[in-house]
Protein backbone atom coordinates (compact mmCIF):
# COMPACT_ATOMS: atom_id res chain seq x y z
CA UNK A 1 0.00 0.00 0.00
CA UNK A 2 2.83 2.51 1.15
CA UNK A 3 4.82 0.85 -2.32
CA UNK A 4 1.53 2.14 -3.96
CA UNK A 5 1.28 5.47 -2.59
CA UNK A 6 4.79 6.23 -3.21
CA UNK A 7 4.71 5.10 -6.80
CA UNK A 8 0.89 7.80 -6.89
CA UNK A 9 3.26 10.58 -4.99
CA UNK A 10 5.87 10.04 -7.47
CA UNK A 11 4.06 9.91 -10.21
CA UNK A 12 2.44 13.39 -9.42
CA UNK A 13 5.51 15.16 -8.60
CA UNK A 14 6.30 13.85 -12.26
CA UNK A 15 3.53 15.15 -13.81
CA UNK A 16 4.12 18.78 -11.85
CA UNK A 17 7.73 18.84 -13.07
CA UNK A 18 6.51 18.00 -16.76
CA UNK A 19 3.89 21.05 -16.34
CA UNK A 20 6.52 23.21 -15.19
CA UNK A 21 8.58 22.07 -18.05
CA UNK A 22 5.52 23.18 -20.39
CA UNK A 23 4.96 26.15 -18.72
CA UNK A 24 8.66 27.50 -18.75
CA UNK A 25 8.71 26.19 -22.51
CA UNK A 26 5.50 28.40 -23.62
CA UNK A 27 6.79 31.38 -21.93
CA UNK A 28 10.05 31.28 -24.07
CA UNK A 29 8.02 30.29 -27.46
CA UNK A 30 5.93 33.33 -25.93
CA UNK A 31 8.82 35.35 -25.52
CA UNK A 32 10.29 33.90 -28.77
CA UNK A 33 7.63 34.43 -30.44
CA UNK A 34 7.30 38.12 -29.50
CA UNK A 35 10.84 39.23 -30.28
CA UNK A 36 10.05 37.57 -33.95
CA UNK A 37 7.59 40.00 -34.46
CA UNK A 38 8.88 43.04 -33.08
CA UNK A 39 12.15 42.17 -35.50
CA UNK A 40 9.77 41.15 -38.05
CA UNK A 41 8.10 44.86 -37.56
CA UNK A 42 11.20 46.61 -37.61
CA UNK A 43 12.68 44.84 -40.77
CA UNK A 44 9.12 45.55 -42.71
CA UNK A 45 9.24 49.46 -41.87
CA UNK A 46 13.17 49.79 -42.51
CA UNK A 47 11.98 47.85 -46.12
CA UNK A 48 9.00 50.38 -46.53
CA UNK A 49 11.06 53.46 -45.31
CA UNK A 50 13.91 52.16 -48.37
CA UNK A 51 11.49 51.81 -50.74
CA UNK A 52 9.79 55.02 -50.09
CA UNK A 53 13.35 56.74 -50.09
CA UNK A 54 13.75 54.98 -53.72
CA UNK A 55 10.86 56.00 -55.33
CA UNK A 56 11.25 59.32 -54.40
CA UNK A 57 14.67 59.57 -55.75
CA UNK A 58 13.01 57.67 -58.75
CA UNK A 59 10.17 60.21 -58.91
CA UNK A 60 13.16 63.16 -58.68
CA UNK A 61 15.15 61.89 -61.40
CA UNK A 62 11.92 61.74 -63.86
CA UNK A 63 11.10 64.86 -62.81
CA UNK A 64 14.58 66.41 -63.39
CA UNK A 65 14.29 64.82 -66.65
CA UNK A 66 11.06 65.88 -68.10
CA UNK A 67 11.85 69.48 -66.96
CA UNK A 68 15.12 69.38 -68.61
CA UNK A 69 12.87 68.04 -71.78
CA UNK A 70 10.42 70.87 -71.32
CA UNK A 71 13.07 73.69 -71.27
CA UNK A 72 14.98 72.30 -73.92
CA UNK A 73 11.68 72.55 -76.18
CA UNK A 74 10.88 75.59 -74.92
CA UNK A 75 14.34 76.84 -75.78
CA UNK A 76 14.06 75.03 -79.62
CA UNK A 77 11.06 77.17 -79.97
CA UNK A 78 12.09 80.16 -78.75
CA UNK A 79 15.21 79.92 -81.30
CA UNK A 80 12.85 79.09 -83.87
CA UNK A 81 10.40 82.20 -83.12
CA UNK A 82 13.59 84.23 -82.56
CA UNK A 83 14.79 83.32 -86.05
CA UNK A 84 11.74 83.53 -88.28
CA UNK A 85 11.43 87.09 -86.88
CA UNK A 86 14.63 88.31 -87.42
CA UNK A 87 14.08 88.77 -91.00
CA UNK A 88 10.82 90.81 -90.19
CA UNK A 89 11.96 93.13 -87.81
CA UNK A 90 14.43 95.58 -90.23
CA UNK A 91 10.51 96.01 -91.98
CA UNK A 92 8.29 96.18 -88.31
CA UNK A 93 10.95 99.24 -87.22
CA UNK A 94 10.22 100.89 -90.35
CA UNK A 95 6.79 100.44 -90.05
CA UNK A 96 6.93 102.01 -86.49
CA UNK A 97 9.11 104.84 -87.33
CA UNK A 98 6.53 105.55 -90.46
CA UNK A 99 3.38 105.36 -88.00
CA UNK A 100 5.57 107.31 -85.24
CA UNK A 101 7.29 110.04 -87.31
CA UNK A 102 4.92 109.93 -90.54
CA UNK A 103 8.10 109.72 -92.32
Amino acid sequence: MNEVIGTILEAEARAEEIVRAAEEDAGRILAEGERRAEQADADAERALLSAREETVAAAERTAGQKYAAILAEGKRTADALRASCSEKIPAAAQSAVQKVFGA
